[in-house]
């Protein structure tokens, strides 16, 4: 790191005294460094470019043990040796920030807008003009307003599910412009089905859903997925935890391998979506699939020192039981990503 010659009496951030005798490098009390106010361009572009550099090799030291040592990582930041590389809180934000952008852009448009569930829509003015005079008609006949829908007995052959529950066009159209909560459970019931939250969900979210665009419902499911994986990872180190309760280490240490796995598992990814811009196949697929398992169990062995056997069932364990956390997870961001619309 460059020394100035010139040093300040005191620190120019937040006034701190420095000895007469011996001007300090850095000021104590806040940390910036002691040189004079109005440098050249020659300092300043020397102390850049020493940071930049700086920061350049602990990723790409941090990266190299991250990758091709699986384990190495967590155990020397386990063991202290924390400077020379990147924090892993940093390191998972920054992987899964890259890996999310890359996500976005894959799934974006030229531009053109277009309606998840467009053909849902009544799509004609003379389907909605039959229908308001079927509904004044009803209305007149029985002094009520109808519930309308015609679920079952409509001459539309277009019609949709949602989840269990076939609708037709007439019946979005209609149910979009006159949803209560007695008529919401009335619709399923006449789908023969039990008003559960999650179809009552659907379908009162279903005006909102109905005119969302693509972009929306990706834009708020990536939202939803990337909150719920930062969620998961204290998750994972306490399966950890139970998984080797006997070896008496703090919880942190298995959080620290939890969010080097999963920097691994987003770096992963990353490369998966920027190999299917050149290249697709099925052993692709199979790769990304057996790596995680491969990579875990390395890390175990590396760190907790068990034999192949008992690390090799504690992983099959462990991806197992983790599979179908992910698998609930995802369909909650589904849902939430829904809601959110």
């Amino acid at each position: 790191m460059s020394h100035s010659q010139v040093k300040l009496p005191a620190c120019a951030n937040c006034a701190y005294p420095f000895p007469e005798e011996q001007p300090n490098e850095f000021c104590p009390r806040c940390g910036q460094q002691n040189h004079e106010i109005n440098l050249s361009f020659g300092h300043v572009l020397e102390e850049t470019l020493e940071g930049v550099f700086h920061f350049d090799s602990k990723v790409f030291r941090t990266l190299r043990l991250l990758l091709f040592k699986p384990g190495r990582l967590t155990q020397l930041f386990n063991d202290g040796h924390r400077v020379d590389f990147v924090p892993p809180i940093r390191l998972y934000v920054f992987i899964s920030f890259v890996f999310f952008l890359l996500l976005s852009l894959q799934h974006s448009d030229s531009g053109k807008k277009e309606k998840v569930f467009s053909d849902l829509k009544v799509t004609t003015e003379a389907d909605k003009r039959e229908l308001a005079e079927a509904d004044s008609l009803l209305q007149n006949t029985v002094g009520e307003k109808p519930f309308g829908f015609t679920v079952g007995k409509s001459d539309s052959k277009d019609t949709t599910n949602i989840f269990d529950l076939k609708l037709s066009q007439r019946d979005v159209q209609w149910f979009s412009e006159h949803a209560t909560a007695a008529r919401t459970d009335s619709m399923i019931r006449a789908n023969g089905k039990e008003p559960t939250w999650y179809r009552r969900l659907a379908l009162n979210r279903l005006p909102r859903i109905q005119n969302a665009t693509k972009e929306e419902i990706e834009y708020k499911l990536q939202k939803s997925i990337s909150i719920a994986m930062f969620l998961l990872m204290p998750l994972f180190a306490l399966l950890l935890k139970a998984l080797y309760i006997r070896h008496h280490q703090y919880y942190i240490s298995h959080l620290i391998l939890s969010i080097h796995f999963h920097c691994f598992a987003f770096l992963l990814f990353t490369a998966k979506l920027l190999l299917g811009y050149v290249y697709s196949s099925d052993w692709v697929v199979l790769v990304m699939l057996f790596l995680p398992a491969w990579y875990l169990y390395k890390a175990l062995r590396l760190i907790y020192q068990q034999s192949g056997r008992k690390t090799l069932a504690k992983v099959l364990l462990m991806m197992l039981s983790y599979g179908l956390v992910i698998a609930l997870v995802l369909m909650g961001a589904l849902v939430a990503s829904l809601m959110m619309v």
